[in-house]
């Protein structure tokens, strides 16, 4: 495996460092997630995304407050999460919006009728995916649900969901390429 190094801190360093202190403040960073977590199944979400981020970029050595730094680092991870999503719904009302005027111009107006423009986006898009990746792209972008809860509710592994997901992804930047 090649070792990679971000701010002078080798890819294994930063990855024991961000463990050693998951290891010593495990309990507080879980009680601030989920002080500050919207819903249940936020929360296994930003605990991998906060160790993710101290991974990428380490805790500087010179950092007095610990619990300070950590809870700070909570609180960006959780305005980056929100920030990103926000991003991926108003692409994803973009995209159904050109798929609206281009490929569904045949579409009866009452095609959607009782659904709501993000949904209706959403419905549009979903109808160029597998089945299984449709289901997925649905319940974590307009469901907003956990990668952790789809995969209990489609009743399979969090990894198949993340494969779903990435491959709907791909096939709508596909689709996106064409027009």
């Amino acid at each position: 495996m090649a070792e990679y190094s971000q701010n002078g801190i080798s890819g294994k360093a930063a990855v024991d460092a961000a463990w050693a202190l998951f290891h010593q403040h495990g309990a507080f960073i879980r009680a601030v997630i989920r002080f500050q977590a919207k819903n249940e199944f936020q929360e296994d979400d930003l605990y991998q995304q906060l160790f993710l981020s101290l991974v990428s970029r380490p805790m500087p050595p010179d950092v007095e407050n610990v619990k300070s730094y950590l809870y700070r680092a909570i609180a960006n991870d959780i305005v980056d999460t929100a920030r990103q999503k926000a991003r991926q719904r108003k692409h994803f009302e973009k995209l159904a919006e050109e798929f609206r005027n281009s490929i569904h111009k045949e579409a009866p107006a009452d095609a959607f009728l009782g659904v709501g423009d993000g949904d209706a986006a959403l419905a549009c898009l979903t109808r160029h995916l597998r089945k299984r990746e449709a289901q997925a792209v649905v319940m974590r972008y307009q469901d907003d649900r956990s990668i952790s809860e789809i995969a209990r509710v489609m009743g399979v592994d969090r990894r198949t969901v993340s494969y779903y997901l990435a491959a709907a992804l791909r096939q709508l930047r596909r689709i996106c390429a064409i027009e």
